[in-house]
């Protein structure tokens, strides 16, 4: 194994794992804001690294009105995720995103077998039916549907089954996409008068407010993953990605437990504790898989 693109890999996932970290020093900024400033920060610097890296070439050859199209859906599912996820840091409910995001990987399967017709794999049915059941028992428990959870799940899950369908690698899909929202982004910064604009520190009174700062870096924060993910994952095993993606939402739980002191309880361990038996049937399933794929068959 690449031991290179190993570590490129799972340091992806521990920058996604701090996100609630760095979108909580911008918690008191509406959510709605921060996705703006973090869209026009995200395109001007995927813009800069498509120009100084030679991908506009490859970005030309691509474009097609089917391309363009599947962009859009795209920008409009990631956009989404990214306003239902900060709105969770802001508003205290952290859990409940790493629950999404441990969710993520089981609906992209449940998608791949209803919409694309693919197998599912014994291991992957008995993975949903225990997600589900966690999902019925947190809306007994809370008496609703954890509808954080499920809309990052499932906003994430169809973003991965629209980046298939559009013929753009990493880079160039993420310009394409923050392009689509960038000029309504910049137009409502424009008219709230935002901070988000201006990366440098602003005095208010007494103190430094470094919101704007914030709000540029989370332009750097967002594409950065991205792009050590999309190296790894050309060159790790489909076992190793299945096993390290899920650093992310494990240190998300943590993050809510240990440093933010959401309320955990012991019904909530319950329906957690199923998710974390899907996760682990599911990457069972990985293992086994990648395991038979090496069998070579001997010739008699």
């Amino acid at each position: 194994m690449n031991l290179k693109m190993l570590g490129t890999g799972v340091l992806a996932y521990l920058i996604w794992g701090c996100f609630p970290l760095f979108f909580s020093l911008v918690s008191h900024t509406p959510p709605f804001e921060v996705i703006s400033a973090r869209i026009v920060w995200s395109f001007l610097l995927c813009l800069l690294l498509v120009i100084g890296l030679g991908k506009m070439k490859a970005l030309k050859s691509a474009l097609s009105v089917k391309a363009m199209v599947w962009s859009g859906l795209a920008a409009i599912l990631i956009s989404t995720n990214w306003l239902i996820f900060v709105y969770a840091v802001s508003t205290g409910q952290v859990i409940q995103s790493s629950l999404g995001y441990f969710l993520t990987p089981l609906v992209s399967v449940f998608l791949a077998r209803f919409i694309l017709k693919e197998q599912i794999r014994p291991l992957q049915s008995l993975s949903i039916a225990l997600a589900c059941i966690a999902v019925a028992f947190e809306i007994y428990r809370v008496g609703s549907l954890p509808w954080i959870s499920l809309m990052l799940a499932s906003s994430f899950g169809l973003y991965g089954l629209v980046r298939k369908q559009a013929p753009f690698e990493t880079l160039n899909g993420l310009f394409l996409e923050t392009g689509w929202l960038v000029i309504p982004a910049l137009l409502f910064l424009v008219a709230i008068g935002s901070s988000g604009l201006n990366p440098l520190p602003a005095k208010t009174g007494a103190t430094i407010d470094l919101s704007g700062t914030y709000l540029m870096l989370s332009g750097i924060v967002t594409a950065v993953p991205l792009l050590l993910f999309s190296a790894a994952a050309r060159q790790l095993p489909l076992t190793v990605i299945g096993f390290i993606m899920y650093i992310n939402p494990t240190m998300q739980f943590i993050t809510a437990i240990y440093i933010f002191k959401e309320p955990f309880s012991g019904m909530q361990l319950i329906a957690f504790s199923l998710i974390w038996l899907a996760v682990i049937a599911f990457c069972y399933d990985l293992y086994h898989i990648q395991r038979k794929n090496k069998v070579t068959p001997v010739n008699s």
